[in-house]
């Protein structure tokens, strides 16, 4: 997983959120650093993420404050504002333990306007859950 280039967007364990800010604010970091936004269009597009995600009413919670699922959503939506073709979810199991997976998972891409391929890396294991 190291190896991956600027065209891939990750949502992993290794990559978590920042515990001092909301939802809303640790996905608009990414307009806001990277696009180069000011805080108030950074802050409107990612309350507008989470809410095509179906989560807009997270909006306000600090890390500590949310559940396995709802942190996911949020490394989702992270990943997603950066706008690659890729998006590679990394052992899902180990972030959404109160939900199950991958139909969690489908229904969020289901929901994503967002393009490109989403891939998901889990162990040998859990390979059956998922469709080939």
């Amino acid at each position: 997983m190291a190896a991956l280039d600027d065209s891939v967007a990750r949502v992993a364990l290794e990559l978590p959120l920042r515990a001092n800010l909301t939802a809303r604010d640790n996905i608009a970091l990414i307009p806001l650093y990277q696009r180069h936004l000011n805080a108030a269009e950074s802050t409107r597009q990612a309350q507008a993420m989470l809410d095509g995600l179906g989560h807009g009413d997270i909006a306000g919670l600090r890390d500590p404050d949310m559940t396995p699922a709802q942190r996911f959503v949020t490394q989702l939506a992270r990943a997603l504002m950066l706008k690659r073709p890729r998006l590679v979810i990394d052992r899902p199991g180990a972030m959404l333990y109160d939900v199950p997976y991958p139909a969690f998972i489908q229904r969020l891409a289901a929901r994503s306007e967002i393009g490109g391929t989403w891939e998901i890396f889990d162990f040998d294991w859990n390979q059956a859950l998922y469709p080939q």
